[in-house]
């Protein structure tokens, strides 16, 4: 378990800030358990709940212990140092309830891939044992009323398609009326399970191509399924809300000196129209973020701008990521 202690404050001034994912979120991580996917001022730490986690001893109330702590700390104008710049904390009040609305699934340990800024790559420590079971804890934390039926899933990747439990999962809170649900998929593998929640509106897919070509795509994700993945973007547009739109987005991570040019954007763009998607998402590569946030070059402000304009010139719906939208607008 994870304990606070001095060390891991600092004064805010008088500022109370508050956080949902302290409060109500648990992010399921190759053995560990944390309450949120954001990395602060130290690289690879966050507010972790619980360490060298197999699926076993799970234990609800020591997390809310935790939780707790945070609570306190964060009431006495003080912040953990991991969670400085983080775009989810906010100034407002705390809610004192116990329970869990935001989920975050991200145990998966193999992938279909091996992108150029995978995290693997940098920790492949993490992902040599196998992935722990976790619908059994989904299941636990719903029953007992901690898990919200109003609740936000998202599933992280690499690929959770990969995961043995990935369809029991999508069946389990399809069936039980969840209607927020997120998944992040390479789409090389085409994902059956997710064509009911498509329709319903109650899965949005994304799918992070970051490129607008074969070559540039190969170089990127260093397999060549560039083709594969536009067909099974186009398999999962045809199911259709009832508003007619396709709830799926297709993401594009720039990466400097690889894919930050307007020509790649524009053949992605163009994609993504022929495909049928109305949702748009552009990020930055984390690690070249991190070293560079404080000295953006201008051109990746123009092409992010560019993005942004062309996307919306087409009717489809832009979307900056959460921690670099601040940056920009």
């Amino acid at each position: 378990m994870f304990v606070l202690n001095q060390n891991c404050i600092s004064k805010t001034e008088g500022i109370y800030y508050s956080c949902p994912w302290i409060e109500h979120g648990i992010v399921f991580f190759p053995s560990k358990i944390a309450m949120c996917c954001f990395c602060g001022s130290k690289e690879n730490e966050y507010t972790l709940l619980q360490e060298n986690f197999n699926g076993e001893n799970f234990d609800i109330q020591k997390i809310f212990q935790i939780k707790n702590k945070f609570r306190q700390f964060y009431k006495k104008a003080k912040i953990h140092t991991n969670c400085i710049n983080c775009p989810s904390l906010k100034k407002d009040a705390w809610d004192e309830r116990n329970y869990i609305d935001s989920v975050y699934i991200s145990h998966w340990t193999v992938c279909n891939s091996k992108c150029a800024y995978c995290y693997i790559s940098q920790h492949e420590e993490e992902f040599k044992h196998k992935n722990y079971k976790l619908l059994p804890i989904i299941k636990q934390l719903f029953q007992t009323g901690v898990l919200k039926r109003n609740s936000k899933i998202l599933f992280g990747g690499g690929e959770p398609a990969v995961l043995d439990e990935f369809k029991q999962l999508i069946d389990f809170f399809l069936d039980n009326g969840f209607q927020n649900i997120r998944v992040h998929s390479s789409g090389i593998q085409y994902i059956p399970c997710l064509e009911r929640g498509l329709k319903e509106g109650k899965i949005h897919l994304t799918i992070s191509v970051d490129s607008g070509s074969r070559e540039i795509y190969k170089q990127i994700k260093n397999v060549d399924c560039y083709d594969i993945v536009r067909e099974n973007i186009k398999k999962y547009a045809s199911f259709k809300m009832k508003n007619g739109e396709a709830n799926i987005s297709a993401k594009y991570i720039i990466i400097p000196g690889i894919n930050d040019t307007k020509e790649e954007i524009e053949k992605w763009l163009a994609a993504n129209r022929e495909d049928g998607l109305c949702f748009t998402i552009l990020d930055i590569e984390e690690n070249w973020y991190r070293k560079n946030k404080d000295n953006i070059p201008e051109h990746i402000f123009d092409l992010l701008n560019y993005a942004k304009q062309r996307s919306q010139e087409s009717g489809s719906y832009f979307e900056l990521y959460e921690r670099i939208a601040n940056l920009f607008y």
